[in-house]
């Protein structure tokens, strides 16, 4: 695995220790969090009605946009920073439960929504890739109704959320997605603080569509192999290239493009957790040594 990083301003100082190119091992087998989960887990509709779902290659067009979401609370009192995960084409959250529930083991509160036309349980879902361009909006509607849930006494999530500290990650599509919600023109989410793309690529979102610039607004982590066989590892080098610090990006060497975040065993397994939550602590929680604690993780 390959660790390099750009940084600007105040998050130069957490970064100090791993600027630059350091070549860090893989473990081999598949690992799982050391600590029992400290978590409560639930599916939760959100419904959008303000928006149409449009056709899908095999469902029809529905007056609402409809999120079932699944939601990870960590234990004890809050409030803790809140992740907005988005799954890619043919995915799901259930395919993610092992990385979503390490985040909230850690500290997190984690939203992951069901997208109405890419989800797996979705007739013809593979056809309906160009649905991404509506999927940035989808994030910034569920973190407003997060934010009233945590607002509204006798709800699950009442009080849970830092409203301040939110951030937002994706797999493939949903890294387009996170692109989109974070950076894009049509629509960047000013409530996002920080970003996570994972074997995804920059595409065009929005109405009328046009590609996010990442601008260094905010801080960013790009996670991808170099020998993914469904996104190029040349997309993720160009955005790395193209991209205002602070960013950072990380090669790894001979995974595929999903398993290695999603509940299937992988070597890579423990490593992207890590990387991924060690992200997280420093940019969501301020954790001065989470950097060097990557470092020390990794290698």
């Amino acid at each position: 695995m390959q660790f390099g990083g750009k940084a600007i301003g105040a998050l130069g100082a957490l970064t100090l220790a791993v600027a630059g190119t350091l070549v860090l091992g893989v473990t081999s087998g598949a690992a799982t969090p050391a600590d029992a989960p400290s978590f409560t887990t639930w599916k939760q509709t959100f419904n959008d009605t303000s928006r149409p779902t449009e056709a899908g290659s095999a469902t029809p067009e529905l007056p609402t946009r409809t999120l079932v979401t699944t939601v990870f609370r960590p234990s004890g009192n809050g409030p803790f920073p809140l992740i907005v995960f988005s799954h890619g084409l043919d995915g799901h959250p259930d395919k993610f439960t092992q990385l979503l529930g390490a985040w909230a083991s850690a500290g997190y509160v984690v939203a992951a929504p069901a997208f109405p036309l890419t989800n797996n349980t979705v007739p013809g879902d593979r056809d309906n890739a160009a649905s991404v361009a509506k999927q940035p909006a989808d994030v910034s509607f569920l973190i407003t109704q997060l934010l009233k849930q945590n607002k509204k006494q006798g709800s699950k999530l009442y009080r849970s959320i830092d409203p301040k500290h939110i951030g937002a990650g994706g797999l493939s599509l949903g890294g387009a997605t996170t692109y989109g919600v974070t950076f894009g023109d049509c629509c960047s989410d000013q409530r996002i603080r920080a970003a996570e793309v994972l074997d995804g690529i920059i595409l065009a979102v929005g109405d009328p569509p046009a590609k996010p610039a990442p601008d260094g607004r905010v801080p960013l982590l790009i996670v991808h192999s170099d020998t993914d066989p469904a996104l190029p590892y040349a997309s993720a080098q160009a955005a790395y290239s193209g991209a205002a610090g602070p960013v950072w990006f990380v090669t790894l060497h001979g995974a595929s493009h999903a398993s290695q975040f999603e509940n299937d065993p992988t070597p890579y397994d423990q490593i992207g957790i890590d990387l991924t939550t060690d992200f997280w602590n420093a940019t969501l929680k301020g954790q001065k040594r989470a950097f060097a604690k990557l470092d020390a993780d990794a290698s």
